[in-house]
């Protein structure tokens, strides 16, 4: 179960809600009154184990540059050999605030905080409460659209992880049609494990279906780079705002 934990805690600051399928989140909020609700199922092969997720994420807009969002993951664990574990994850708090923006570029600042709401024993918490934030950059051209991410967290924790975690990433997004957008995203971060210098990467393909301006249906596919990090990954996500 330790090894499964370790594995897991090298994703956490890579799986910062951003917009489903990515991991690279963008600089647009909601505006001043508006909720987005994103819910998400993601079904991920690690080395040692399985983990089915389903992510919940409610967003308001407090200002038109401002949102404030809670996370409520539920998962299910199996490490290799054992049998499934299930629950819900570390509750998160998370703000967005978009504070530079030209004509077709936009700097962001994403901070939160996880909370110690689940069972550590049971291998579906921390157990103790982290921290972070990631700097946001987006830059569009004409159907195009440019993120990178890059953001640190705190990783507070008992089991003798590293407590300092760096992650860096960058996403394209495609607009083929008026309601159809490709995505591809690419990412890096800090392994927690203390006793490896391998720090797990990614790269996902996806595509986005907007039938409307407040509902977008997606699917991903995320493919682990490197040992420390995932085998493969498949997800299926809904997003309703109003």
């Amino acid at each position: 179960m330790k090894k499964y934990l370790i594995l897991a805690a090298a994703l956490a600051p890579l799986a910062a809600q951003a917009m489903n399928p990515l991991v690279t989140d963008d600089t647009g909020t909601q505006d001043t009154g508006n909720w987005q609700l994103e819910l998400n199922s993601e079904w991920t092969t690690l080395q040692t184990s399985r983990q089915q997720q389903w992510s919940n994420t409610l967003t308001y807009g407090v200002l038109p540059n401002l949102d404030v969002a809670i996370q409520a993951p539920y998962q299910r664990n199996r490490p290799d050999g054992d049998g499934w574990t299930n629950g819900f994850s570390d509750l998160q708090l998370q703000a967005k605030w978009r504070f530079l923006e030209g004509e077709q570029w936009s700097l962001g600042l994403k901070p939160f905080i996880t909370l110690p709401t689940a069972s550590r024993e049971r291998g579906l918490g921390n157990g103790r409460a982290t921290t972070g934030a990631n700097l946001l950059m987006q830059y569009n051209l004409d159907r195009w659209t440019f993120l990178a991410n890059a953001g640190y967290t705190w990783n507070n924790n008992g089991i003798g992880n590293r407590q300092s975690l760096w992650n860096a990433s960058t996403a394209v997004l495609f607009s083929a049609t008026d309601t159809v957008r490709l995505v591809a995203d690419i990412g890096v971060a800090t392994n927690p494990n203390a006793t490896t210098q391998t720090k797990p990467a990614y790269a996902l393909v996806g595509a986005i279906y907007s039938p409307t301006k407040d509902l977008d249906l997606d699917v991903g596919y995320k493919r682990g780079l490197n040992p420390a990090s995932i085998s493969h990954s498949v997800q299926a996500g809904v997003t309703v705002r109003w």
